[in-house]
């Protein structure tokens, strides 16, 4: 018999589930750096489906989760605007990058976007990360 906590204990999961995907998606780059480091050059494109396979699919999976959890939208104020636009900046980066490499086909050192990248979007979400302990203290305090 199918009860509400069973209902519940499913759409934890697949919150749980797409936070793994998430982060999985980002684990998923340790192995390039780590071989640009050592001097070797991986192909960006045996790590990209990868990433955002895990990126974009745990993120759609935390999003329906909090809709079947009927989980209210975080408020929004200019920290979560900033973070946001930081985010999108940073995935936006790359449009010269694959411009560069696929449409003129110019040689292109990815090392010279992906700091911009990692900035923009570590520090978008940053300032989520600020914004959600604001808002939660914010209503723990009401």
């Amino acid at each position: 018999m199918v009860t509400e906590e069973k209902i519940t204990d499913v759409v934890l999961a697949r919150y749980r589930l797409g936070t793994v995907l998430v982060w999985s998606g980002v684990i998923t780059w340790v192995p390039f750096i780590v071989l640009r480091m050592v001097g070797e050059k991986p192909s960006l494109f045996l790590f990209l489906p990868f990433h955002l396979i895990g990126v974009l699919g745990g993120a759609r999976l935390r999003a329906i989760a909090r809709k079947e959890m009927r989980a209210l939208a975080p408020k929004k104020n200019l920290l979560r605007v900033i973070g946001h636009g930081l985010i999108y900046t940073g995935i936006l980066v790359w449009v010269p990058y694959f411009y560069l490499k696929l449409i003129v086909q110019q040689p292109v050192n990815v090392m010279k976007f992906l700091p911009y990248h990692l900035t923009g979007v570590l520090s978008g979400i940053l300032f989520l990360g600020l914004s959600y302990l604001i808002n939660r203290k914010a209503v723990l305090q009401t």
